[in-house]
């Protein structure tokens, strides 16, 4: 609730002696209001009738009575002349419009394997000697090995190439939302009117000489509320919202439809033209590069035999939450506000 405190404070300024508030309302009484005239009798004759209407005061546990306004936000109009100070604004249909961006997957790629190992058979079915690092090799360089690697005796054991995952991430939206917050809102206005003008208990309150606003009184904060009878209607209002919705994080699945083995080939010559022997190493089995006895590997050089690392399933950016509406106020008006418009 946002009540105009300062034009409440100007008021009561005006008020300096005599002077009542009364549910956001200023009364005055003829003397006080036709001090100033030029005429003070023919003011206070001219002011002995009610220039709004009478209304019965508001029951306890309310405030007002006040002209209430509600409709679409953007056509908030002003206060009538009759009670130029606004005293509340609330709203009622909450206007934010709410998506999750687009979860996507970066592309999974085909991993080279830590290395080349050394077996103590022709056949790769002996112990495993040491690592040797190949990075020159497995990058898919021509490399002329040292003869710890390079062996007619001995066998080279190429592990298995893996599949590097996804990594999720948020898709941005093309343009920027535009937020607006409130589709509905309401507004209340009070005035200043004299007192004496109608008859006991009954107070002056300003007419409803604008479209779209209704003679309303005010109950503030939390709990059921029974209008009187001669309020009827009922209009709830509140001061602001929570907004509670959120998305979940994005994720990616494991790589699907895809494959990836790489060829280890050792050459005759230095240049990597003559191919001596070849051995495969997949995803799901380790490769053999086995020697030709008497023909030690002048190079080597390793290349992808299938590249296809797949595709990733994205997860997750569903909406879950939802928006809550705090500060209630109850509104009970004679007639229901905007209906006339």
């Amino acid at each position: 609730m946002k009540r105009t405190d300062l034009a409440l404070a100007l008021l009561f300024t005006a008020c300096l002696v005599g002077c009542e508030m009364l549910g956001g309302m200023t009364h005055l009484t003829c003397a006080e209001q036709c001090r100033t005239a030029l005429d003070p009798d023919a003011c206070i004759v001219k002011c002995g009738t009610c220039a709004g209407v009478c209304v019965n005061p508001a029951p306890e546990g309310f405030d007002g009575p006040a002209l209430l306004w509600v409709g679409r936000t953007v056509d908030e109009p002003q206060c009538p002349a009759s009670a130029p100070s606004t005293v509340y604004v609330g709203y009622k249909s909450p206007d934010i419009p709410f998506a999750c961006d687009p979860c996507r997957c970066s592309e999974p790629a085909c991993a080279l394997p830590d290395g080349l190992r050394t077996a103590a058979s022709l056949r790769c079915d002996g112990a495993e000697l040491g690592l040797h690092d190949a990075r020159d090799i497995l990058s898919g360089t021509c490399v002329v090995p040292s003869e710890a690697l390079a062996s007619d005796r001995k066998s080279l054991l190429l592990g298995s190439p893996q599949v590097r995952p996804c990594e999720p991430s948020i898709e941005p939206p093309p343009v920027p939302r535009l937020v607006s917050w409130w589709y509905r809102s309401g507004k209340a206005c009070s005035g200043t009117l004299l007192e004496d003008t109608c008859i006991s208990p009954k107070t002056c309150v300003p007419t409803e000489e604008q479209r779209g606003f209704s003679q309303c009184i005010m109950h503030l904060g939390e709990g059921e509320v029974t209008c009187p009878p001669d309020y009827p209607v009922n209009v709830v209002l509140y001061d602001g919202l929570r907004d509670e919705r959120r998305c979940t994080p994005c994720a990616c699945g494991p790589p699907e439809g895809g494959a990836c083995s790489l060829m280890l080939l050792s050459f005759r010559d230095e240049a990597c033209s003559e191919m001596l022997t070849a051995g495969v190493a997949s995803s799901k089995d380790p490769g053999c590069l086995t020697p030709v006895p008497g023909v030690q590997p002048k190079s080597m050089k390793a290349v992808w035999h299938v590249n296809n690392p797949g595709r990733c399933e994205p997860r997750g950016g569903e909406a879950y939450g939802q928006i809550t509406l705090t500060g209630p106020s109850t509104f009970c008006c004679q007639t229901r506000p905007g209906e006339n418009e």
